[in-house]
């Protein structure tokens, strides 16, 4: 039994250097016990060697070098060896999603989505993004090289099926731990270049400075290849996440929003202790969470561009400083991975993300934030044709971004600070794929100070707007 736990261990806690290419789901992997252990007595790797002769047809064996289990899929960085005798280095991403039958539905409707949304923006908009670059002179690939990108979900989710959450239609698949044929052989299979181990590249969280500028840079690049293009934006709302973003409000169980009030009582009863002196007195955080409660609607909405919106772009959506990977100390030559939730919203909501997940608090105390935001849009203009420079002005995108943050500042509180205390905070700093606002106290609480302050700000615009309606 000991045995077996440390092996269980062993895939759940990889060191940050064999997270090539993934990014762990690790509140969902900790979800339940029995959870974890029905995926670990089917944890028996596939024979990828037919999806990699794909790839490249001398490739006559495979070696996996390392295993990561996810929350949603498994990834393998392998090396294929060819009949040559020359190496292939590569990772490739499965979902099996008869191993995540344990799950209720609205958690593997989730994984489902995650897998069909991944699979399309590589196999149909990322090309789509590459064109725009190179219109600009732009070569940069975005993205490492990806051969094989399909899924299988045929009698779980309509190809036209929303992202969005969803409650129990009682047509739902019926599976349960004696019968899971409904999942059977549905999957989704990525093969790409494993640019860590064959290139070089780094992960790395949390960011120093000139790193961080880098990926700040390389995100604005990235908006900038779809901004204001409705022909892409179009393809990009159709085919990728109805509401672009792992943390959009539509995309969130309504249970993180009805425990709000509560997770923020718990948060200031648990952290009191460790904080300033009346941190948690101000007028304004006492009832933090029952304000951000009922700013979450208008903000998600304000959010929430058409495709034909002026400031509209495919989000990432899961910008974390783990899903870059960088290619020189200084962090430039970025490519990004893990697009399992774009989709058409606005780029303040991916550099809000980042920004609360990458950077430490004693960055946050000599000023990097406003130096990462400023430097996001200085190179989102340069990024832009000249034509639609003028289309986005500063003031926009301080609005967007004041927004992102308490948007970023609900989905925190409502999922990852429920019942958390310094204990909590602790066991998490062990691992990279956290933000450093579920790592570090002193870094939650400079996020609580930011949310609070744009809060203010968008409670008087709220007011404004009543008192324009009343006369």
């Amino acid at each position: 039994f000991a045995s077996i736990c440390f092996q269980i261990c062993s895939l759940y806690l990889p060191s940050e250097t064999s997270l090539a290419h993934a990014s762990l789901d690790v509140p969902a992997m900790f979800g339940g016990v029995f959870g974890l252990f029905a995926m670990a007595s089917q944890c028996t790797q596939p024979d990828f060697l037919p999806s990699l002769q794909r790839v490249d047809p001398l490739i006559s064996s495979y070696e996996t070098t390392k295993h990561i289990v996810q929350g949603s899929a498994e990834g393998f960085v392998v090396e294929a060896r060819t009949t040559d005798g020359s190496l292939r280095h590569l990772f490739v991403k499965h979902v099996d999603v008869k191993k995540y039958g344990h799950k209720p539905w609205s958690d593997l409707r989730r994984t489902c989505h995650y897998t069909r949304t991944e699979v399309r923006f590589y196999d149909e908009i990322l090309p789509l993004l590459r064109n725009g670059l190179r219109a600009v002179g732009d070569p940069w690939p975005v993205a490492p090289r990806v051969y094989v990108a399909e899924y299988d979900l045929s009698g779980l989710i309509e190809e036209d099926a929303s992202t969005a959450a969803a409650p129990s239609t009682g047509e739902d698949p019926r599976y349960d731990d004696g019968d899971r044929s409904v999942l059977e052989g549905k999957r989704g299979l990525l093969v790409m270049d494993d640019v860590g181990a064959g290139r070089g590249y780094f992960q790395r969280n949390p960011l120093p400075r000139e790193v961080a500028l880098a990926s700040v840079r390389a995100l604005a690049r990235f908006h900038a290849a779809s901004f204001g293009d409705a022909a892409v934006l179009m393809a990009a709302s159709d085919r990728l996440c109805e509401y672009g973003g792992s943390y959009h409000l539509r995309n969130r169980n309504p249970k993180e929003l009805a425990h709000m009030a509560d997770a923020w009582e718990g948060l200031a009863r648990d952290l009191g202790p460790v904080a300033p002196r009346g941190f948690f007195d101000e007028p304004s955080r006492q009832d933090l969470g029952r304000r951000t409660v009922a700013a979450a609607a208008y903000v998600s909405e304000e959010l929430s561009p058409t495709p034909r919106c002026p400031h509209a772009t495919v989000v990432h959506g899961d910008y974390k400083a783990m899903n870059v990977f960088f290619g020189a100390e200084d962090g430039t030559d970025c490519l990004l991975i893990d697009f399992a939730s774009a989709g058409v919203g606005l780029g303040a909501s991916d550099l809000a993300m980042h920004v609360a997940h990458a950077i430490t608090a004693e960055d946050l105390d000599d000023g990097v934030e406003e130096v990462l935001v400023e430097a996001y849009f200085a190179a989102l203009q340069k990024a832009l044709p000249e034509g639609l420079r003028q289309a986005y002005t500063k003031e926009e995108f301080r609005r967007h971004y004041g927004l992102a943050t308490v948007d970023y500042f609900r989905f925190i509180l409502g999922r990852q600070w429920k019942g958390a205390t310094q204990e909590t905070f602790d066991r998490r700093n062990e691992d990279a794929n956290f933000a450093m606002v579920n790592r570090s106290v002193e870094a939650a609480l400079k996020f609580i100070e930011r949310a609070d302050r744009h809060l203010k700000v968008i409670e008087e615009e709220r007011s404004a707007l009543e008192s324009q309606k009343l006369s």
